[in-house]
């Protein structure tokens, strides 16, 4: 309290109440302490003209932050997210700039994805052996086996357009990065008279399909993936190896382990299942189109 006492003394404040929550502290229900700086992040932010953050009170040298409180109006969840879809969108395009990958990086993103693929694919494929030959076939592992198809679909697009996508992408080598948040979450997020987002901590320059992936993954059961993806391209448009990427990456399954809860192994399975669908309705659409060109 006293060491906090210090530093507000340097702005000439004073602690008339302080709320704990989580870790930040609140004072007077006007102001946001926590113990890191992000203020030079602002500062490109502010320089790449995005202003959709809390304005920091403190300056570049202290080791802590303090931003405005700002506090959030009661907004449908559906709301909420299309919402957050567009304040994102904005801060891609805001600080989007092209740079040059060496090819070597290219081919070991590239690689990653393959290998990745062969594991799955491996790893479905003993996934699928061992449970064609139980006596007994619990009710999760039958809906995996039944559904089995959906897994090996999404990995045999993901091997031959990741091929695709890399021999597009070596020719130029030009890739767009942009100042990406990388901790996405309705809880980072404020509506009042503008759209804010908060906790900058892990934001970095880095590709935005990561933060759109962030979004759909942990919320496709509230939202439409192509019209998200439609939404987002609104005001910030993806490129055709920009948006084949971002599908590449959305169509990568995880690994699915059965634990001792089939009735939790069968509800967490539906609803991924509900995801992969969604992504594999995406795929179909662009198969057609290939098939027609």
């Amino acid at each position: 309290m006293n060491n906090l006492n210090i530093k507000l003394n340097k702005y000439n404040l004073k602690i008339n109440s302080l709320k704990y929550l989580k870790n930040v502290i609140i004072i007077n229900d006007k102001y946001v302490y926590k113990e890191n700086n992000n203020y030079l992040i602002y500062e490109y932010l502010i320089n790449r003209g995005f202003l959709n953050f809390p304005k920091p009170i403190n300056d570049k040298d202290t080791n802590y932050e303090l931003v405005e409180y700002i506090d959030n109006k009661d907004i449908p969840k559906k709301q909420r997210l299309d919402d957050l879809i567009k304040v994102i969108s904005l801060l891609h395009k805001k600080t989007s700039f092209y740079k040059e990958i060496d090819l070597e990086e290219l081919k070991k993103m590239y690689e990653n994805i393959q290998n990745e693929a062969n594991y799955l694919m491996n790893y479905y494929n003993d996934l699928n052996n061992i449970i064609d030959n139980m006596i007994f076939m619990s009710p999760d592992a039958y809906l995996l086996v039944r559904n089995i198809d959906l897994f090996y679909y999404l990995i045999s697009f993901i091997k031959v357009e990741s091929n695709n996508w890399y021999n597009n992408i070596k020719q130029s080598r030009k890739v767009r990065f942009c100042m990406v948040h990388n901790n996405l979450t309705l809880d980072h997020f404020i509506e009042n008279d503008s759209l804010y987002l908060i906790s900058w901590s892990k934001a970095k320059l880095d590709f935005p399909y990561k933060d759109i992936k962030k979004i759909l993954e942990d919320n496709y059961l509230d939202l439409d993936i192509e019209s998200v993806i439609n939404e987002y391209e609104k005001s910030n448009k993806l490129d055709y190896n920009e948006k084949m990427f971002l599908l590449i990456n959305l169509a990568i399954p995880k690994r699915i382990e059965l634990t001792n809860d089939t009735y939790l192994n069968c509800y967490n399975l539906s609803n991924y299942l509900e995801y992969l669908r969604k992504i594999a309705l995406i795929v179909q659409k662009i198969d057609k189109k290939q098939k027609q060109i």
